[in-house]
């Protein structure tokens, strides 16, 4: 499954008495802790993963969750670097397992999740873990002084 897809599908409570649409995907750490979701009034309400039943045509579940509006949203479109600043593409899409982010699809290419710094830009940090950080603040650094 994708968070884009989970994008597509309306909302329904199993009893039929709430529906609405999808308006974020809200992470903590590699795992979906919510789904954040609007009903036909623009009232807010959260869906946790554990009570999602199907997700087929629609996203069936059995009742609303706690609030955690605090927790970062899964951004899609957002610009992808790598350490060295080069510009990889836009974040498309994340590839979840069972609520577990996987990988992170950056301008066509899957990328392992635990390797991805995610803020305003996405970067892909090398495969020897070179800290993310560093680079970004480089990149920052860099774009403010307008240094080569």
């Amino acid at each position: 499954m994708t968070v884009s897809k989970l994008y597509a599908l309306p909302a329904e409570r199993v009893d039929g008495k709430r529906q609405g649409y999808v308006t974020a995907v809200l992470r903590e750490g590699e795992r979906v802790c919510a789904i954040k979701c609007a009903d036909e009034n623009e009232r807010e309400f959260f869906i946790q993963p554990d009570d999602v039943m199907r997700t087929a045509d629609a996203i069936i579940y059995r009742a609303e969750g706690k609030k955690c509006a605090k927790k970062p949203a899964l951004r899609l479109n957002i610009a992808g670097y790598d350490g060295r600043g080069n510009f990889l593409g836009f974040l498309e899409d994340y590839v979840l397992s069972s609520y577990r982010i996987k990988s992170c699809i950056i301008g066509g290419k899957s990328y392992p999740f635990e390797r991805v710094c995610l803020g305003d830009i996405a970067i892909v940090t090398d495969k020897n873990n070179a800290p993310a950080a560093i680079a970004a603040k480089d990149m920052f650094l860099q774009a403010v002084v307008g240094g080569k």
